[in-house]
């Protein structure tokens, strides 16, 4: 189902991938995921650091995974989770993949197994339109001091960082899209792209020197307000960092 691009572009060993679930609840996370790739006409997925995807997965199988490379070329993948496999042929392939080999921390718990639904076309954010958006957040709002981390807000804002956002459409489904500029004021992450207002959501930042935040709140008039921030890496793959726990 995947043509020779987006194959292409899923096998990059660099090529930032990221996955959407729910929780029952309609909650939703969206994390950077390494070890995924196209095997036996399906999506399958290395289980490393993914305690929540896990459990979001378990409660409702709807997932999301958007491909994006440095060049702004990216796609987007809808699925049905099937399952995990803790032994057998798939998790021995996934264990043979270069990153889970050198991987430093730990081996693969389990695999994953996820059913192409639908799986959308190639596309590509222009560098003009990228750099354009990039200076209207600047303009938009004079960047200030942030309420939550400086060093979150930082990774969020820099230009050369890849940031998504996920949120429920109107099916109730996690969505994944690209977020081409962002900039921080308080409580909030500024973007002048145009989100639906009062929904949850959840968006996630990789960088060039692979350090990866989550941040969780609602989609408001002003911009995206940051109720919470978690370590989306390793070794403390979703701590909550803040607020601060009691």
């Amino acid at each position: 189902m995947l043509d020779a691009k987006q194959k292409e572009l899923l096998a990059g060993t660099f090529t930032p991938k990221f996955m959407a679930t729910r929780d029952g609840m309609g909650n939703v996370n969206v994390v950077m995921i390494s070890s995924i790739e196209y095997y036996q006409e399906m999506i399958v997925f290395s289980n490393l650091f993914m305690w929540r995807t896990a459990r979001n997965l378990e409660e409702d199988p709807r997932a999301f995974i958007l491909v994006m490379d440095q060049n702004l070329n990216f796609f987007e993948i809808e699925g049905h989770f099937i399952g995990f496999e803790e032994t057998g042929e798939l998790v021995d392939h996934l264990n043979r993949s270069e990153f889970t080999r050198y991987n430093a921390y730990t081996g693969i718990r389990c695999a994953g197994k996820i059913e192409i639904v639908r799986v959308y076309p190639v596309k590509k954010m222009s560098l003009p339109w990228f750099l354009g958006k990039y200076l209207a957040s600047r303009l938009l709002l004079a960047h200030t001091r942030p309420s939550f981390p400086v060093n979150v807000a930082q990774k969020f804002t820099t230009l050369k960082s890849i940031k998504v956002i996920s949120y429920l459409d109107e099916d109730d489904k996690p969505v994944t899209r690209p977020l081409p500029a962002l900039t921080s004021s308080g409580d909030y992450l500024i973007t002048p792209v145009k989100l639906p207002h009062g929904r949850r959501y959840a968006a996630c930042v990789i960088t060039p020197d692979i350090v990866s935040f989550q941040v969780k709140g609602t989609i408001e008039r002003r911009g995206l307000k940051v109720e919470e921030v978690y370590a989306a890496g390793p070794p403390v793959a979703g701590k909550l960092i803040y607020p601060l726990a009691t």
